[in-house]
């Protein structure tokens, strides 16, 4: 009795849930899935422009939205302040919290920080910072929080050159008060240092300040600075998670304005100043003419070159420059296995560093010679980006040239590097100003190559692991790409997809059990019955052949009552 009773109540349990709960569940991911929620966009790239945001999906074939200038964009009055206000697009950086929005440091001189929503693509709206002129956004995923590195501080009542969000709720704010500079009046030039496995820690540069800043992410504070020795400045930075290392690029000062000076007569655009100089021919000049940090790929003077920091005992443990012995940019791969170099020689040649064990430097894997042509532009940096694709075990760079329509897949799969070029358009230089955006679509096959200052505004999408061209998206003019898609929600898909099919495997399971529960039962009530049936049969045949042995009057009928 007691099983029937539990065999009832968990039929009825089963029942419920699976035909309540998990049914709308069940539409959910289906509604998602089958492209019935219009409003999800899904993995996309977006492109950031003069013409607003535009975005696509990942092969370029569809274009799920558009934001115009006049809704995401701000008026500003230009470099000089003295200009008419214009709507200044300028999309300094991007990033996507990969669950919610996606945040953009849109305008200089703007005190604010622009958010679209991650599934829509529509605007949140644009939230103040508590510092100017927002130039970097790095997302913390363990502190659910966006960094931001200004320019320059804000008229607030604590200055601040760094400023914080919350991911999630961005009009809550978040008191910062780290001042890179003593005097608050000066522009801060550099990039910050932000990551999950630094703990509670993070760094930063400045482009015109001898010192990595170590900075306090609970107190908001700075907590340290280190030497970088002989440098004038520090700027672009990369950091490997392997090894928990931070790659600093050194600026240098070097001569100019006379005749033998490392720069010859002309000082550019920012002329001389009396300076004093610390590497090169000149090294120990004090109150000479020159620049610094302007210095970059002059040959005998650029050669303190990249910094590898040892974060876990901030320490200096030795310096990284490219084949030529000038300094270059650090770039980091997504995994951090490798850090890449580039320098102003024209796109010549490019370092390749690996990564080693903490507290260990880092060692060159390889120099690539792409072959690109790079007349005229031989002192120049051609390349200010690439992307780094794992997937379907192949491991491959993608770096754009910026003197030639074409790019370089180098796949480093197995160990030597082994290049292919493409050719993205034939005719006219497509890069604007020798630089080309370059964006894998990550989880896909496809990397997207700008050509925006192609007549009209071009982007090129390649395949990158058939490596083949695929086609060109024309009139959306680039500034920053970004692969964007809700890896929260895909999680979630997941969850339930996984859910579902474990309650209907458990519920046919049940339905079995509970049909094989019926047939026993009924089964061992007939048995009883009949069990039942044969002791009264047998009762009844017993005394049948007893009153049968008895003597019986003559013509007495024998009855059921009588034998009782």
């Amino acid at each position: 009795m007691k099983f029937a009773e539990a065999l009832a109540v968990l039929s009825f349990f089963t029942t419920s849930v699976h035909g309540g709960s998990v049914n709308q569940h069940t539409d959910r991911v289906h509604e998602i899935k089958s492209g019935s929620n219009n409003d999800f966009i899904g993995n996309s790239m977006w492109v950031f422009g003069n013409a607003g945001v535009s975005i696509y999906n990942p092969d370029g074939t569809n274009q799920f939205k558009t934001i115009p200038p006049k809704d995401i964009c701000h008026l500003t009055a230009g470099y000089s302040g003295e200009d008419a206000e214009s709507l200044s697009c300028s999309f300094y950086d991007v990033v996507s919290d990969g669950k919610k929005y996606v945040w953009a440091a849109v305008s200089r001189g703007v005190s604010k920080i622009d958010i679209m929503d991650i599934d829509t693509g529509s605007v949140v709206g644009s939230f103040k910072t508590n510092c100017n002129s927002p130039r970097q956004l790095e997302y913390h995923p363990l502190r659910d929080e966006i960094w931001v590195r200004c320019s320059a501080v804000d008229d607030h009542e604590a200055p601040s050159y760094i400023d914080v969000f919350s991911a999630s709720s961005p009009s809550v704010d978040v008191q910062t008060e780290i001042l890179i500079k003593n005097n608050s009046t000066f522009s801060s030039w550099g990039y910050s240092v932000i990551d999950s496995s630094l703990g509670d820690v993070g760094y930063t540069t400045d482009w015109n300040q001898p010192f990595l800043t170590k900075i306090d992410l609970s107190e908001k504070t700075v907590l340290d600075t280190f030497e970088l020795p002989n440098a004038f400045g520090n700027y672009e930075v990369a950091y490997s998670k392997v090894n928990e290392h931070i790659f600093v690029r050194a600026s240098v000062c070097c001569t100019c304005g006379f005749e033998g000076a490392d720069l010859g007569l002309d000082c550019g655009r920012y002329g001389a100043e009396n300076v004093t100089i610390q590497t090169g021919p000149f090294a120990g000049s004090v109150n000479i003419s020159g620049t610094c940090g302007r210095c970059d790929g002059v040959m005998g003077v650029d050669t303190l070159g990249v910094y590898e920091f040892d974060t876990a005992t901030d320490t200096i443990i030795g310096n990284h420059v490219m084949k030529e012995g000038i300094g270059g940019d650090p770039f980091p791969s997504p995994d951090g296995e490798h850090i890449v170099l580039i320098a102003n020689n024209g796109g010549t040649s490019i370092r390749i560093l690996k990564t080693g064990e903490p507290g260990a430097k880092s060692t060159v894997y390889a120099d690539l010679e792409l072959g690109f042509d790079s007349t005229g532009f031989e002192e120049e940096a051609v390349f200010n980006d690439y992307a780094f694709i794992e997937r379907g075990g192949r491991s491959k760079i993608i770096f754009a040239s910026g003197t030639e329509n074409k790019v370089a897949i180098v796949d480093i799969t197995e160990g030597t590097p082994k290049v292919n070029t493409l050719v993205l358009k034939e005719g006219e230089l497509t890069s604007e100003r020798q630089r080309r955006q370059v964006e894998w679509s990550v989880g896909t096959d496809f990397v997207w190559v700008d050509g925006t200052a192609g007549d009209p505004h071009e982007i090129y999408v390649i395949d990158v692991m058939k490596e083949v061209f695929v086609r060109t998206i024309t009139g959306t003019p680039t500034t920053k790409i970004l692969s964007v898609n809700n890896y929260k929600r895909m999680e979630q898909m997941e969850m339930q997809h996984t859910f579902t099919s474990a309650n209907a495997a458990y519920s046919g399971t049940i339905e079995r059990e509970s049909t094989t529960n019926v047939v026993g039962i009924v089964s061992l009530v007939l048995g009883i019955l009949a069990i039942v049936v044969g002791v009264m049969n047998y009762v009844f045949l017993s005394k049948i052949l007893a009153a049968k042995s008895s003597p019986v009057k003559m013509n007495e009928d024998v009855s059921l009552a009588s034998i009782k």
